[in-house]
């Protein structure tokens, strides 16, 4: 089976996909891009939005931890933001792109605070996906655009990707 690095907007459901199968693994880039140890008392999803100190070995600490995830993992689902985008591409790690349709923004803000993350990071992935859906449709790699309320584990699983407990 050919390995596959997605890259995924959040809210997707890469944290628990990574959590519900053997051969696939969430990269969530929050402990590589920051030092957290101020606030190892909150949750990371309760740490998103909150003000933190940049992590100096980023983002080579990111790129070497998604190599050596290939090496072990068939899924490997990372991060989209913009400038880590830049450093797969120059690192040569082929990615699929996967993001909700434009019909979905209500169904995310509910599963971000489902899952715990603050009005500051609800409006601002808000914003981000508003100033970024041009970019994404127009970026010239492989994507998975999720529709409404279907998720990153029903289009793999949909597409006969083997996912495996």
């Amino acid at each position: 089976m050919e390995k596959l690095v997605i890259a995924g907007f959040a809210g997707i459901g890469k944290t628990t996909l990574g959590k519900k199968y053997k051969n696939v693994i969430d990269l969530d880039s929050s402990k590589y891009a920051y030092d957290d140890s101020d606030l190892e008392h909150l949750s990371i999803e309760e740490r998103k939005g909150l003000p933190r100190r940049k992590n100096p070995k980023w983002p080579d600490n990111y790129i070497k931890a998604i190599l050596d995830a290939l090496n072990t993992y068939d899924f490997v689902l990372v991060w989209e933001r913009e400038d880590i985008l830049e450093e797969y591409q120059k690192h040569h790690i082929p990615f699929v792109l996967c993001y909700p349709n434009r019909n979905s923004l209500e169904i995310y803000k509910k599963r971000y605070k489902d899952r715990g993350n603050s009005e500051i990071y609800i409006k601002k992935k808000i914003e981000q996906y508003k100033r970024r859906i041009h970019d994404f449709e127009n970026m010239k790699v492989d994507k998975i655009i999720l529709s409404n309320e279907e998720t990153l584990e029903d289009y793999l699983l949909k597409k006969g990707y083997q996912l495996k407990k």
